[in-house]
């Protein structure tokens, strides 16, 4: 058996959009992803809300991807890795630009592969976050969605230097009312998706 470990944000924990609720489990594209790998995969959810890649937030501390992968992949030995995140990179508060978001993707590559220290480190679909679809409000701002629209080509660039497989989920997710947020068509095409692509790694 495989184990997959999806590492993201809100849009791998289930956020409904504009609710603050969460779907349920089986509504959630890694438990979709799950059912359409079939028995010979165990995935593992593993979405924090605010997670960014480097950045720490001070409002919402414990966010920092970089200091949580390394616990992640050694609690689950993960045989792949999916990574969903920046889209929280791109709020106002964090005054980075997405070359910068980018520079914390690689970081978190990094950092991950720093756990396998005397073995092959587990391999890598690298997913970039849809771009925001408006300016929620406070926390993100015009200047967040023009950031978010640059990322898919700067993680593909850094997809295929770092060795990963790349898709961007910004190419299907119609995003929900609050312009962030997966609705349940888009969680199950993004579990479709990184079925896919996962399938693929190990052929």
């Amino acid at each position: 058996m495989k184990t997959i470990l999806c590492f993201g944000d809100s849009n791998t924990f289930g956020s409904v959009p504009g609710t603050g609720g969460r779907y349920g489990r089986k509504s959630r594209w890694p438990c979709r992803m799950e059912r359409l790998l079939g028995e010979e995969y165990e995935v593992v959810a593993e979405g924090l809300p605010g997670r960014t890649t480097v950045f720490t937030d001070y409002i919402e501390p414990y966010r920092a991807g970089i200091e949580q992968i390394v616990p992640a992949v050694q609690s689950h030995a993960p045989d792949a890795v999916v990574i969903l995140l920046g889209t929280n990179d791109t709020k106002a508060r964090y005054h980075v630009s997405a070359q910068e978001i980018g520079f914390g993707m690689e970081e978190l590559l990094l950092r991950l592969r720093t756990a396998y220290p005397f073995s092959e480190a587990p391999k890598v679909l690298l997913v970039a976050p849809a771009p925001l679809r408006c300016a929620p409000g406070a926390e993100f701002s015009a200047e967040s969605v023009e950031k978010s629209r640059l990322l898919a080509p700067i993680f593909a660039d850094i997809a295929r230097r770092f060795g990963c497989a790349f898709f961007n989920a910004g190419e299907f997710a119609a995003l929900g009312e609050d312009g962030i947020h997966f609705t349940p068509q888009d969680h199950e095409t993004m579990a479709r998706q990184a079925a896919e692509a996962v399938k693929a790694l190990f052929d």
